[in-house]
C-alpha cells in the first residue's frame, strides 16, 4: 500500500491511504507495520503541491495520521517532529516530488498541507501534548512579533504557525486551552497584529487562521473580528472579511471540521450582517467580492434570513434608470446603487454554485433578474453570471422565467456593441465594453443548450450566432463551439441558416497571419483551424450542402493547399 501513496495518481493514493486506516482501525496491532511501509510515503505526500483543499487523498492522509495517533501506533512527538521537518525538505526541494515544477506556489500549498496535517494529529492527542503545541505555536509566532519579515525562512515557519492554530481552532475551542483562556487571547493579538506584515503571505495566513479559529471559539474571535470592522481602517477590510469568511464557510462546509466544538452561528448573524451590508457599496471590488461570498455562504446556511434583505437592497438600490442627466459621469448616488446591485448579484451567484436551496430561492428570483436591465454594465455583467451559475448548477431556477424574465436581455446583450475610442496621444486605441456582456451571454445560451434546452427559443438566437461569428476572437471561438453542439443537437434550424455563416467563417478562415511568429502564429492557426472545424461540421449536417452558397464555400476551402493539413487533422478528430 505504502508504494502506491504517490502524487502521481491522487485517486490511488486516496484509496491506499484509506485501506491503510481502516486495517489500522480495526487491527491496531497493525500499526508498526503502517507506521514502517506507508507512514513514510503518507509524509512525502504531505508537501506535494498537488494535494489541494477537498481532495479525498488529502481528507484520507489527514484521517489515517488522526487515526495512527489514536491507535498509538507512534510517538505523537515523533510524528509531530516528521511533519515539522517536512518544512525544510520542502525550502530544499521546491515543495517536494512535483513541488519544484511549481515554485513558489507549490510551497505555500506544502505549508498549508502541513499546517492541516499538524493540527489533525495535534486535535486527535492527548490535553497535555496539545497544549504544548499551542505554547510551541505561541512562542514561534510571539518570537517572531506575529510577522514573520525576518526572511524567507521565518516567514514560512510564521505562516505554519499561523495556519496551524487556525486549522487546530475549527476543530478544538481554543479559549479551553490554557488557564483562563489566556492561549485564544494571545492568537487574537497575534492575528491582528500580523495584518500589519510587510509578508502578503503571512497576513493571508492570519486571516485564514483568525476566521478558522473563531468556528471552535466564536464568542472569542468573532467579536474580535465585528469590533476591527466597526473601526472601518481600509487597509485591513479586505483581510478582516477574507477571516469572516472563513469563519462563515466553515459552517457552510460543517463545523467544526469533525470536532464537535462548533457553535451554532445563526445566534451570531444578526450580529455579522450589519458589517457585511456596510461594505456592500465599497469602491475596492476585492472587499465587494468577499462580502458577497460571505452573504452567498449565509444564504446557503439560512436562506429564509439572508434572502428577504438581498431582495431589499435590490428594491432599494435597482430601478433607477433615469433619462441621461447633463453631466457624463453619473452621482455618487448612483455609483453606489450599482455597487450594491453588484454585490448582491454576485452574492447570489456564489450562494447557487454553493448549493443554496432551490426551493426557498426560486420565489426570489425574478426579484434578482431585473438586475438584468440595470444601465451599469458591471450590474448587467454580474447578473449574466448569476443566470449562468444558476443555469449551471440548478436550472430549475431559471427555467421558468426564461421567456418572460431572461431571454430578451440575454439577446439584447448578445449583440450590443459599445466600442468608443480612447485617445493615446500618439495613436488612438478603439475599445468595446461589451465584449464581457457578449461573452457571458453565449456562455448562458452555450449551457442553456446542454442543460434546457427546452427554455430557448432557438429561431430568434441563430440570427445571434451568426453575428457572434462575426465577432472577435474570445466571442467568435465561442461561437465556433456552440454551432458544432447544435449541428447535433438542432441540425434543422442550422440548416435554415447556414447562407449566414458563410461570410464570417470565410473572413475568419481566410485571416491574414502578417508577420506574426512563435505564440501568436500558433493562436492564429488555432482561430483558423476552429473556422475549418466548424465548416466540416456543418457540412455533414443534412440538407447543408444543397445551399449553394455554402457548398460553393466549402469547394473553394477545400481546394486551398494550405488548409489541406489541418483538414486533414480535423478529419482524423473524427
Amino acid at each position: 500500500l505504502g508504494a502506491i501513496v504517490v502524487d502521481s495518481d491522487l485517486h490511488i493514493s486516496h484509496l491506499s491511504l484509506r485501506a491503510s486506516m481502516s486495517v489500522l482501525r480495526v487491527c491496531p496491532a497493525s500499526g508498526p507495520s503502517v507506521r514502517t511501509h506507508v507512514l513514510p510515503s503518507a509524509l512525502a505526500l504531505s508537501t506535494s503541491p498537488l494535494l489541494q483543499d477537498q481532495d479525498l487523498a488529502l481528507d484520507s492522509l489527514l484521517s489515517l495520521l488522526r487515526q495512527l495517533v489514536l491507535s498509538d501506533a507512534v510517538e505523537f512527538g515523533d510524528l509531530l517532529s516528521s511533519l515539522r521537518g517536512r518544512l525544510s525538505v520542502g525550502d530544499e526541494k521546491g515543495g517536494g516530488g512535483a513541488g519544484a515544477a511549481h515554485g513558489g506556489s507549490g510551497t505555500k500549498q506544502a505549508i498549508a498541507n502541513l499546517a492541516k496535517c499538524v493540527a489533525v494529529i495535534t486535535a486527535a492527542t492527548t490535553p497535555a501534548h496539545r497544549e504544548e503545541v499551542v505554547a510551541d505555536l505561541l512562542a514561534t509566532l510571539e518570537a517572531g512579533g506575529g510577522g514573520g519579515d525576518g526572511g524567507g525562512g521565518d516567514a514560512q515557519r510564521t505562516q505554519l504557525a499561523l495556519l496551524t492554530s487556525g486549522d487546530l481552532g475549527r476543530i478544538v475551542d481554543l479559549s479551553a486551552v490554557g488557564e483562563d483562556g489566556e492561549a485564544a487571547a494571545r492568537l487574537q493579538r497575534i492575528y491582528v497584529s500580523s495584518f500589519d506584515s510587510a509578508s502578503d503571505d503571512v497576513r493571508h495566513a492570519a486571516a485564514y487562521a483568525l476566521g478558522r479559529a473563531s468556528v471552535g471559539a466564536m464568542p472569542v474571535f468573532l467579536p474580535a473580528i465585528l469590533d476591527a470592522l466597526e473601526e472601518n481602517r481600509e487597509k485591513k477590510q479586505y483581510l478582516l472579511l477574507s477571516a469572516l469568511r472563513e469563519l462563515i464557510h466553515c459552517h457552510q462546509l460543517g463545523g467544526g471540521g469533525g470536532g464537535g466544538s462548533a457553535a451554532d452561528i445563526s445566534p451570531s448573524i444578526p450580529l455579522i450582517l450589519p458589517h457585511l451590508f456596510k461594505h456592500c457599496a465599497d469602491e475596492e471590488e476585492g472587499v465587494r467580492t468577499m462580502v458577497a461570498e460571505c452573504l452567498g455562504s449565509l444564504t446557503c446556511l439560512q436562506p429564509a434570513v439572508i434572502l428577504p434583505q438581498l431582495k431589499d437592497l435590490v428594491e432599494k438600490h435597482s430601478g433607477k434608470n433615469a433619462p441621461q442627466a447633463t453631466e457624463e459621469e453619473p452621482s455618487e448616488e448612483a455609483k453606489k446603487d450599482a455597487l450594491v446591485c453588484w454585490t448582491v448579484a454576485t452574492a447570489v451567484k456564489f450562494a447557487i454554485a454553493g448549493r443554496a436551496d432551490p426551493s426557498q430561492l426560486s420565489p426570489f428570483m425574478p426579484s434578482f433578474l431585473v438586475l438584468l436591465r440595470e444601465d451599469d454594465l458591471s450590474v448587467k455583467t454580474a447578473g449574466l453570471l448569476m443566470v449562468y451559475s444558476a443555469v449551471h448548477h440548478s436550472p430549475q431556477l431559471v427555467a421558468g422565467l426564461m421567456q418572460e424574465h431572461i431571454l430578451p436581455s440575454l439577446h439584447e446583450l448578445a449583440i450590443l456593441n459599445l466600442k468608443r475610442v480612447v485617445d493615446l496621444g500618439p495613436f488612438k486605441h478603439t475599445v468595446d465594453d461589451a465584449i464581457p456582456l457578449r461573452k457571458a451571454a453565449l456562455s448562458i445560451f452555450s449551457t442553456c443548450l446542454e442543460k434546457c434546452p427546452g427554455c430557448l427559443d432557438i429561431p430568434a438566437f441563430v440570427p445571434i450566432l451568426a453575428k457572434a461569428l462575426a465577432d472577435v476572437e474570445d466571442v467568435q471561438l465561442q461561437a465556433h463551439q456552440i454551432v458544432i453542439s447544435m449541428c447535433v443537437r438542432h441540425p434543422v434550424p442550422i440548416a435554415n441558416a447556414a447562407e449566414t455563416f458563410v461570410e464570417p467563417l470565410e473572413k475568419t478562415v481566410n485571416k491574414k497571419k502578417g508577420q506574426k511568429t512563435g505564440t501568436e502564429l500558433e493562436r492564429v492557426n488555432e482561430w483558423i483551424k476552429s473556422g475549418l472545424r466548424v465548416m466540416v461540421a456543418l457540412s455533414h449536417v443534412e440538407g447543408v450542402m444543397d445551399c449553394r452558397k455554402f457548398a460553393d464555400f466549402v469547394e473553394r476551402t477545400r481546394k486551398m493547399t494550405k488548409f489541406h493539413p489541418m483538414l486533414e487533422a480535423i478529419d482524423d478528430e473524427r
